[in-house]
């Protein structure tokens, strides 16, 4: 595997794993493509040293997959893991002093591609392939591939959308009222006494005609209009938690042993961890 300024390039023994890693890698924004035997044949045209083009291009041959992702200027090394934990070919082609291969847990520009051709010829096992295990002190080699068994999971997620509206509008109505209200009115009242006595010369006068003008008052009512506030409405919201169970389907992944011939296998073969639909 090597990956330069804006090419990386992937060796995928099994094209199921390839499709794997297309999907990994298009789904992280890389544009990734299958590579057929003509554009494998011009990788040095696309920036990538004439020894390790002639290296990927045998590789083919052999009947891998190669993988190639344009464009990945700035994130070379991005596609680069996910290439390698989807099953790409890891391949150190450095040597030490004895001549041995050794493994890192990254793989730079491809070198030294002699020493690789040889070491295809003599030395197959020694291939290495996966990222680096901790546990094993080494990059996987090509008869311990990991296969990893993905599942989905769901998650709520929520969002506040409308739900409705409340609209709260004032109206005014108009209704009769009756008001009682006591009025006063004056009457004349003539009370008349029957008087015997002799008259006083001030009380004669004239003995002309008069006329005496008696005012009568009486109260009368209007209504006056005046607004009062009656009544105070406090409009708010409040939020009001209830349950609900979302349904949805997710996929996952089982692994099948397919025995062909007389062959012993050993481990546990059987996944139980899902009931087959």
């Amino acid at each position: 595997m090597g990956h330069h300024t804006s090419t990386v390039v992937g060796i995928f023994p099994d094209q199921m794993w390839a499709q794997s890693a297309i999907n990994g890698l298009q789904s992280a924004g890389f544009n990734a493509r299958v590579a057929d035997e003509s554009t494998v044949g011009k990788l040095a045209s696309m920036g990538i040293d004439r020894n390790a083009a002639s290296l990927y291009q045998s590789r083919l041959g052999e009947g891998n997959t190669v993988i190639i992702v344009d464009d990945a200027a700035g994130r070379g090394e991005d596609a680069l893991g996910i290439m390698l934990q989807n099953g790409a070919e890891n391949i150190d082609l450095s040597k030490d002093q004895t001549g041995a291969a050794t493994a890192t847990t990254t793989t730079t520009t491809t070198t030294d591609t002699d020493y690789y051709t040889r070491l295809q010829k003599a030395r197959a096992n020694e291939r290495q392939y996966g990222t680096y295990d901790q546990n094993l002190g080494r990059a996987r080699n090509a008869e311990e591939m990991r296969v990893l068994l993905h599942e989905e999971t769901l998650t709520p997620v929520k969002q506040a959308v409308e739900s409705g509206q409340v609209q709260v509008q004032k109206v005014v109505h108009e209704r009769q009222q009756e008001v009682p209200v006591n009025l006063r009115h004056e009457e004349v009242v003539i009370e008349r006494h029957a008087v015997n006595r002799p008259a006083n010369s001030d009380e004669i006068g004239d003995m002309t005609d008069q006329v005496i003008n008696v005012p009568v008052y009486e109260e009368v009512a209007e209504l006056q209009k005046q607004a009062v506030v009656r009544e105070e409405v406090n409009i708010g919201k409040r939020a009001v938690e209830e349950q609900q169970t979302l349904t949805g389907t997710t996929r996952h992944e089982h692994l099948q042993v397919n025995e062909t011939g007389d062959i012993h296998v050993e481990g546990d073969t059987t996944d139980n961890t899902y009931k087959r639909g």
